[in-house]
């Protein structure tokens, strides 16, 4: 029998403890990582450092370097999920809500030379316009291209469906205040349409999706 694939995107912004808890709890399913890899070394290390012995023919985590926020990268998982068939679940892990400041804030902000940089500003730095555009393009790319390629190779009642996980910080500023009701809503809207086909489409914390795991696995 073809053992079932969880399909994990976006594993930069997975904690080391849920995708360690999460992986106890999957052992009959092949675990399929997929994400920018070059910042998730210790994630990695941590997964692939677990017993392997109680998983189902000796299946070992899979690893893929594939961002989800980009077109090529969406291509790609695309691919990877037609041959990981059949898919149990896809779960896609969301960045922050709000956009990230860069190193380079600081610069940008041309600072006299006479202010010290050890100084706390009495003004918070800014984001780069550029970062939070990039911020908001990626966020909504990653959801629609994880839900297009999940979607297109799932089918009841092999699959589950897809879950988000939503990063436990709340949204401290205006464009992450925004993204994150633009992912309830659309999760809100598009759901009916993954329940015609027996599917499920949630957007949760880490916590919940592990505790709603942990009492559905015999």
């Amino acid at each position: 029998m073809t053992i079932a694939s969880c399909i994990w995107i976006g594993v930069e912004y997975l904690a080391t403890d849920v995708a360690v808890a999460a992986l106890r709890q999957h052992r009959r399913s092949r675990q399929v990582f997929c994400g920018r890899l070059a910042v998730a070394d210790d994630l990695r290390r941590a997964v692939n450092e677990q017993p392997s012995a109680p998983r189902a023919d000796g299946l070992e985590p899979e690893w893929h370097d594939a961002d989800a926020g980009t077109i090529i990268g969406g291509g790609l998982l695309s691919d990877l999920l037609r041959q990981r068939r059949p898919v149990e679940e896809v779960v896609l892990v969301l960045p922050p809500w709000d956009a990230p400041h860069h190193c380079g804030a600081i610069e940008a902000l041309a600072l006299p030379l006479a202010v010290s940089l050890e100084v706390p500003l009495e003004v918070p730095l800014e984001v780069p316009l550029e970062v939070t555009l990039d911020h908001a393009r990626g966020f909504i790319e990653r959801v629609a291209i994880g839900a297009a390629a999940a979607k297109a190779v799932m089918s009841a009642p092999a699959s589950r469906g897809m879950t988000i996980l939503s990063q436990p910080t709340t949204a401290g500023t205006a464009l992450g205040a925004g993204l994150q009701a633009l992912t309830e809503t659309w999760v809100r809207i598009e759901r009916p349409r993954w329940q015609q086909q027996s599917l499920q489409l949630n957007v949760m914390q880490p916590e919940a999706w592990l505790s709603e795991r942990a009492e559905t696995t015999p």
